[in-house]
């Protein structure tokens, strides 16, 4: 009888631990809404011509971010015409007019964002000149996320 009321007791005494873990995958996500631009005739005289909020965006990142933009090329016509990007302007969220450059600019940086996101707009800027060519003309605009 004392033996196996000492088992009964040893058995409601014990206890275990079980280690868990996991790894919270980092997100970065982007969506921008304007996949294509085709702002129709423009000329000169009206220049320079602006796009308020042309384009827009939205952030997901449950980490440190930063978004930047890039263009590799002026705009170029089908004949072979050249207009500088330097001469097409971005600004986020009204703020100071930035010239397109060769390479990278960071346009947006922030921390992680609510579950909804960060939303962003963008306004655009072209400064048309008279010795500009005619023609239909075309650039790439590249945008990039990255954890900070």
């Amino acid at each position: 009888l004392q033996m196996v009321c000492f088992l009964f007791f040893l058995i409601a005494g014990q206890s275990a631990s079980v280690d868990i873990g996991f790894i919270n995958q980092e997100v970065l996500s982007i969506d921008i809404s304007a996949k294509k631009i085709d702002v129709g005739l423009l000329d000169a005289d009206s220049s320079p011509i602006e796009f308020p909020g042309i384009i827009h965006g939205t952030v997901r990142a449950n980490t440190e971010w930063v978004l930047f933009c890039s263009s590799n090329e002026d705009f170029l016509s089908a004949e072979g015409s050249r207009i500088p990007i330097e001469r097409f302007s971005w600004r986020i969220e009204g703020g100071e007019w930035v010239p397109f450059e060769m390479g990278e600019d960071k346009i947006l940086e922030g921390s992680a964002t609510e579950e909804n996101g960060r939303a962003f707009s963008i306004d655009l800027r072209l400064d048309l000149k008279w010795k500009d060519s005619a023609g239909d003309f075309l650039t790439n605009i590249d945008f990039t996320l990255m954890k900070k």
